[in-house]
């Protein structure tokens, strides 16, 4: 298996940016890597509209109610 060397999304968590804090948008969930949010997660403005806690809530909520495979 190839290992990926790609920084986890501080929002979603999944592996998908080459670089931290480059203001890369993650292509699972949408955030914005921010550098002032990471510093303070309850920041909102500045590259996303909602803070990282309040997205890290909304993308767990979204993922409870997605439907499993097996559904």
């Amino acid at each position: 298996m190839k290992e990926n060397k790609h920084s986890p999304c501080l929002c979603c968590g999944k592996r998908t940016l080459e670089e931290r804090g480059n203001y890369e948008i993650c292509a699972v969930c949408g955030w914005e890597d921010d550098p002032v949010q990471f510093a303070d997660p309850d920041f909102s403005g500045g590259a996303n509209s909602l803070s990282l806690h309040a997205c890290r809530r909304a993308w767990a909520a979204v993922q409870r109610n997605k439907p499993t495979q097996s559904e």
